[in-house]
C-alpha cells in the first residue's frame, strides 16, 4: 500500500483546496502528526507580475540556497532537493497544461511522521499534482498569482524575503472552498491513485462506497477492481487503458506530455449483493522522471443510467480487443529495442489486462534468458522458479498454455510446484513466442486467483502472442546490429588518453538516449613536439555506423596533421579538405586548441562547433572563437585561430551539442542553462574547481531527456607546471 498512511484522505483534503492558505492548512501537520509537514517549512511558490510570491509571508525562514532550488524546479519542471541544517526540503514543481507556475516545498527531518515520505518519495510527486490540480483555477485558472500578492504571500524579486501583504482572513475564497467540498460530498466523489509499478490502487472511503467495498477489508490490488468490473465492460476497459497509456507515452516522446494522459471513463461495476452500478472516471496517466507509465490519478463518481457516458456504446467484447491489439501492435512498432519491447509489456500491456505479473524471456544459445520481469510479492518468491520452468517448456510448443488455477493443476509442466510450498490459486497465460523454424522466447502473464479463458480469450492471446513475436524478433535483429556499431564507435575512440605531468585530464563519451544509441561525437588529447598539447572534440552529423566511420577518417587526418605542426586554423582547413575530397554527404563541427602548460597560453580554431568553457573560481564564461563553417561543406573556407591565455587553476571544457541539447530549445539558451548549473554546483568561488566531480556532474545532468550522444574532454593545469 501507499505510505504514509493517511496519504489518500490528505489528496482528497488538498484536491477540495481552491486557494493556498486552505491548501497549506491541509498540508501541515495535524493534532496527531500522522500525515503532514512542519508548518514552519511549508512554503507556497506562485509566479506573479511582480515577480514569485511565497506563501505563507509571514515566516522570515528563507535562504538564498532554497529560492535556488525553486528557480531549479521551475526550470526543469522536476523535483529537487536540498539538504540542509538536518532538514531534507523536497521542492516539488506544480504545474497544469504547460510549464511550471509554481513550486511547493516541504521539509522533511525523519521525525513525526515524515519516516514514510522518506521511504516513498514518489508520494510527493503525486501530492504535487493533486495541489497543482487544486490550485489551477486560482486567479482566473491560471495557476499565477495575477500580480498582487495573495493570502498574506511575499513577493521575491532579487533581495530576501519580506512580507509587504496583510494577514489573509476568512473571505470569498475560503467560502468558495467550502462549498466546492460540500458540492463533492453531495456528488459522492471520490478520490482514486493507481500505482502501476506495484500494481496497487488507493481509494478514499467514498470511492470504496462507489465500488462497493468495505474500505477496513479492501486489499489494494489493482486486480480486485478488475474482478469488481460488469463482465462486459472488462475488455473495454482494457482497450481504453491502454489506449491512453499509450497516448502519453507517444506524447512524452515529441515532448507533448503536458497535454496527454487526461481521460473519461464510464464503465458498471458489480456489488457482492449482485446489483450493477454506473460509474464514472475523470483521471490522468502520470510518467515518472524516466518518462514511464507511473500512476494514475483522479476523481470516480456513480452515475445514473440516463447521465452514464460509458464508451461501451454497442462496442463488443471482440471490438474491444482489436481495438487493444491495435493499441499494442501501434505501441510495439515504435519500439526498437528488446528493452523498448519489454518496456511496452510491462507498462502498458500488463496494467490494461489487469494482470498482477508479466515475464518476458528470450531464446539464447539454447536457454531461456529473462529480459523483463515486473515485481513479484515475496510471498509469490517461490513461483518464480516454476514460472521460467513453464517458459522454457512453452517456448519448444507452437500455441499458448492455459493455465486456470494454479493451486489445482496437476500437468506434468508444473511437477516441480510441489516441492515450491503452498501454491496460491492463481492463472497463468504463457505465450509461445517463434514459428515453426525457429524458437523466440516466452511471455507468462500471471492473473490473482483463478480465472476461466472463454474461446474469445484464448484467441485474444494468440494474437498477442504473434504480435510479441514480430517485434521481439525485430528488436533482437536491431540489438544485433547496435552491438556491430558500438563495437565500430569504440574501435574509433581512443581508448585511453595519454598521461602529462604538466595536465589534469578527465573525459566522458556518452551514448544517445534513442535510436542506435551511437554517433560520430569524439574527443582527443595529442601531446605535441614542442610540449604543448592539442585538445580536440568533433561532432560528424548522423548516429550510425556511417557516422562511426567517417569519424575514425577524421580524427586519422586531425592526428596526422597535428604531428606536422599546423597551426590551428591551418589544420582545420586541411582537414576539411580532406572531408570534402572524401565525398560522404556528411559534415562535422570540430574545435582544435593548442595549450601550452607551462606558459599558460591557448591557440584555437573552431569549425561550427560549441565555444569552449573556462571555468575559474566563481567564474564561468566562454572561450570565444570566430570559426569557420562546419568541416566538409567549402573546401574553401577560411577557419582563424585565435590566441589567448589560461589561468594555473583554470578548468577548460570541451563539449559536443548533446550534453546541453534539449528539445524544442535554443542551443544557446541551453549552454546558458548548464553554465548557470554550473555555477549553482559547489561554491565555485571558495574552492579550486575539482574536475573529475565537474566531469561527473556535466555527464549526470538531465541525463533522462539527452537525445544525443555526447563527447566531453576537460583539462586543467597541474599547479607549478608554469614553474
Amino acid at each position: 500500500m501507499f505510505e504514509p498512511a493517511g496519504l489518500v484522505d490528505l489528496l482528497a483534503q488538498v484536491l477540495r483546496c481552491r486557494e493556498p492558505r486552505a491548501l497549506l492548512e491541509a498540508l501541515t501537520i495535524d493534532e496527531e502528526g500522522a500525515c503532514g509537514f512542519p508548518a514552519g517549512r511549508t512554503f507556497l511558490y506562485m509566479r506573479g507580475d511582480a515577480g514569485l510570491h511565497r506563501h505563507p509571508a509571514e515566516s522570515d525562514d528563507d535562504c538564498d540556497h532554497l529560492l535556488d532550488a525553486v528557480h531549479d524546479a521551475l526550470r526543469t519542471g522536476r523535483r529537487t532537493l536540498l539538504n540542509a541544517a538536518g532538514w531534507q526540503t523536497h521542492v516539488l514543481p506544480l504545474s497544469c497544461e504547460g510549464p511550471p507556475w509554481g513550486a511547493l516545498a516541504v521539509a522533511l527531518d525523519g521525525g513525526s511522521g515524515d519516516g514514510a515520505w522518506r521511504d516513498r518519495p514518489e508520494a510527493l510527486d503525486v501530492l504535487a499534482e493533486c495541489c497543482a490540480r487544486a490550485l489551477s483555477a486560482h486567479a482566473g485558472g491560471t495557476g499565477h498569482a495575477d500580480g498582487a500578492a495573495h493570502a498574506g504571500c511575499a513577493a521575491h524579486t532579487d533581495g530576501p524575503a519580506h512580507t509587504d501583504g496583510p494577514a489573509h482572513t476568512d473571505g470569498p475564497a475560503h467560502a468558495d472552498g467550502t462549498r466546492l467540498d460540500e458540492a463533492a460530498q453531495a456528488a459522492q466523489a471520490g478520490v482514486f491513485a493507481w500505482d502501476f509499478t506495484a500494481d496497487n490502487v488507493y481509494w478514499d472511503e467514498r470511492t470504496c462506497a462507489i465500488y462497493g467495498v468495505d474500505p477496513a477489508t479492501f486489499d489494494g490490488k489493482g486486480e480486485t477492481f478488475f474482478a469488481l468490473l460488469y463482465p462486459d465492460d472488462v475488455p473495454v476497459l482494457q482497450a481504453a487503458i491502454a489506449r491512453v497509456t499509450e497516448e502519453v507515452v507517444t506524447a512524452q516522446a515529441r515532448g507533448a506530455a503536458e497535454e496527454a494522459g487526461r481521460y473519461h471513463l464510464g464503465y458498471r461495476v458489480r456489488h457482492a449483493d449482485g446489483s450493477v452500478h454506473s460509474v464514472a472516471e475523470f483521471g490522468r496517466v502520470i510518467l515518472d522522471d524516466q518518462g514511464r507509465p507511473a500512476r494514475a490519478l483522479g476523481l470516480v463518481m456513480e452515475t445514473g443510467a440516463e447521465h452514464d457516458r460509458s464508451p461501451r456504446g454497442s462496442v463488443s467484447a471482440d471490438s474491444s480487443r482489436d481495438s487493444f491489439l491495435f493499441t499494442l501492435t501501434r505501441a510495439l512498432s515504435q519500439a526498437i529495442t528488446v528493452q523498448d519491447v519489454t518496456r511496452v509489456m510491462t507498462q502498458l500491456a500488463r496494467p490494461a489486462l489487469g494482470a498482477e505479473n508479466l515475464v518476458l524471456g528470450i531464446e539464447e544459445a539454447g536457454r531461456l534468458t529473462i529480459v523483463g520481469e515486473t515485481a513479484v510479492a515475496p510471498s509469490l518468491s517461490h513461483l518464480r522458479g516454476p514460472a521460467h520452468t513453464v517458459m522454457a517448456m512453452a517456448a519448444l510448443q507452437e500455441q499458448a498454455l492455459f493455465i486456470e488455477d494454479l493451486s489445482r493443476h496437476t500437468g506434468p509442466e508444473l511437477a516441480e510446484l510441489a516441492a515450491t510450498g503452498d501454491v496460491p490459486p492463481r492463472s497463468w497465460v504463457v505465450l509461445s513466442l517463434g514459428s515453426t523454424d525457429h524458437i523466440t522466447g516466452a511471455c507468462l502473464i500471471a492473473f490473482a486467483g483463478p480465472r476461466k479463458f472463454d474461446s474469445g480469450e484464448r484467441t485474444f492471446y494468440t494474437a498477442v502472442a504473434v504480435i510479441l513475436t514480430q517485434s521481439l524478433e525485430r528488436a533482437l535483429l536491431f540489438d544485433t546490429e547496435h552491438q556491430r556499431a558500438t563495437d565500430l564507435q569504440e574501435a574509433m575512440l581512443p581508448r585511453h588518453l595519454p598521461t602529462l605531468d604538466s595536465l589534469k585530464v578527465h573525459s566522458r563519451y556518452l551514448p544517445g538516449t534513442q535510436g542506435m544509441h551511437i554517433g560520430g561525437d569524439w574527443y582527443d588529447l595529442l601531446p605535441l613536439r614542442d610540449g604543448t598539447a592539442a585538445l580536440v572534440i568533433g561532432d560528424v552529423q548522423g548516429h550510425d555506423a556511417h557516422a562511426s566511420a567517417v569519424m575514425g577518417q577524421l580524427r586519422v587526418a586531425l592526428r596526422a596533421c597535428a604531428e606536422a605542426g599546423l597551426p590551428p586554423g591551418a589544420l582545420l582547413g586541411q582537414v576539411n579538405r580532406v572531408l570534402c575530397d572524401l565525398d560522404t554527404d556528411r559534415f562535422a563541427t570540430c574545435t582544435y586548441l593548442v595549450l601550452d602548460p607551462k606558459a599558460g597560453t591557448l591557440l584555437g580554431a573552431r569549425a561550427g562547433h560549441l565555444h569552449p568553457l573556462r571555468i575559474q573560481r566563481g567564474v564561468v564564461s566562454e572561450v570565444v572563437l570566430t570559426g569557420g563553417p562546419p568541416l566538409g561543406v567549402d573546401p574553401a573556407a577560411v577557419f582563424p585561430t585565435a590566441t589567448t591565455a589560461v589561468a594555473g587553476d583554470e578548468a577548460l571544457v570541451l563539449f559536443t551539442d548533446g550534453l546541453v541539447e534539449r528539445r524544442d530549445a535554443d542551443i544557446d539558451v541551453c549552454v546558458r542553462n548548464m553554465i548557470d548549473d554550473i555555477h549553482r554546483w559547489g561554491n565555485l568561488s571558495e574552492q579550486e574547481v575539482d574536475l573529475g566531480e565537474l566531469v561527473e556532474f556535466l555527464a549526470g545532468r538531465d541525463a533522462p531527456e539527452r537525445i544525443d550522444d555526447v563527447a566531453l574532454l576537460a583539462v586543467q593545469r597541474v599547479a607549478g607546471a608554469g614553474a
